[in-house]
């Protein structure tokens, strides 16, 4: 089994198997850790009433645990609610201890009992056992944490390396403001898959891919284009790929309308969008989304773009974000000092803010 993939994918076959490697070594450990303290009898005698101890509270782990790595730590911790999330760990602590020390007076003693042991009680301190309790299960949760904040850690920084990478791969295109319409491939892969499952759809796509195909061809060498040509061309482009009935992504789309006058330089939405295809096409997620939200205001044309992605997983796969340094070199050479782009990676999307003042283009 590749290590890589069982540490990180979020395929449902490793992420089980990763998650029960956890917690059988988890109570393979407290179990040992419980033996050894029956010093009175022997290993063998005390291991299995002891494993049943620990595999009948597992639950009460599980749910503190999880608790914390998947609803904490996303929801407060990665939004810098501190102490919001210092808070909730407390009153999460403390209902733990609350149901174990229920479940180790009423189900513990019928335990041990049926393999002939003596049900040790708790300690005459209620404060003693208080704290012992604490420490125990925010170990067993801070260890919890500690493996998903690790993973988050190693991921960006792998990212960081990949962006560095694909940045000094693509400056030789971009230094001649060169970029790739490989969404036209893919979009002729896709219509090979699709002359076989769906013809009835065919002659609608063969139309959106002559025109995408003649505008990479003849208008990707103007100057300008009318910004209206290219959210025409943009539509067509999300219907090609709304069309692959094997993606379920949800498309939002606000775009301006009177444009008609205004030109922009050909290729610089376009690409921008398909990159966000691209990357959800590579993301393992039972619900996708893209949102496009685009303005024009005093020869200004700003666009929001943005997508889903899971939370513990890096949102630049394979170099597929090398588009994103190409197109900020092109914005370089055709708006220089009249574009604004910015990048943002949040815990459960990725986003994109571009801005043009479509006036100040190098002609």
């Amino acid at each position: 089994m590749n290590i890589s993939a069982l540490v990180f994918s979020n395929n449902p076959r490793f992420r089980i198997t990763r998650h029960l490697l956890f917690w059988s070594s988890w109570i393979l450990y407290d179990t040992i850790f419980v033996t050894i303290s029956w010093s009175k009898y022997s290993f063998a005698k005390a291991f299995i009433p002891s494993l049943f101890v620990e595999i009948f509270s597992f639950p009460l782990d599980i749910i503190f645990c999880y608790t914390i790595i998947y609803f904490l730590i996303p929801r407060f911790l990665y939004k810098g609610r501190y102490i919001n999330m210092i808070l909730l760990w407390l009153l999460l602590s403390f209902c733990y201890i609350i149901c174990f020390r229920l479940y180790t007076t009423h189900i513990n003693p019928l335990i041990y009992s049926a393999y002939g042991m003596p049900f040790r009680m708790h300690s005459a301190s209620f404060i003693w056992d208080f704290f012992d309790l604490f420490s125990q299960i925010n170990m067993e949760g801070a260890l919890a944490a500690s493996i998903k904040l690790g993973k988050m850690w190693y991921i960006k920084h792998q990212e960081l390396d990949l962006m560095k990478k694909e940045k000094l791969k693509s400056e030789s295109d971009a230094e001649d403001g060169k970029i790739q319409p490989v969404f036209l491939v893919s979009a002729l892969d896709r219509f090979e898959i699709l002359a076989n499952n769906r013809p009835d759809i065919i002659p609608g796509m063969i139309r959106k891919i002559k025109n995408l195909m003649m505008y990479a061809i003849y208008d990707y060498n103007q100057p300008k284009v009318t910004l209206q040509r290219e959210i025409e061309l943009l539509k067509e482009y999300i219907e090609l790929e709304k069309a692959d009935s094997g993606k379920c992504i949800n498309v939002s789309m606000k775009l301006p309308e009177n444009i008609s006058t205004e030109q922009i330089s050909p290729f610089i939405i376009l690409p921008l969008v398909e990159n966000s295809f691209r990357q959800l096409a590579l993301i393992d997620m039972p619900e996708k989304y893209i949102n496009l939200d685009s303005k024009l205001y005093a020869g200004n044309f700003a666009m929001t773009i943005s997508w889903s992605k899971p939370v513990d997983t890096s949102t630049l796969y394979n170099g597929s974000n090398s588009s994103l340094h190409t197109i900020s070199k092109r914005l370089n050479l055709l708006y220089p000092q009249s574009h604004k782009i910015k990048i943002v990676i949040k815990p459960e999307e990725f986003v994109i803010h571009l801005k043009i003042d479509l006036d100040k283009a190098v002609n």
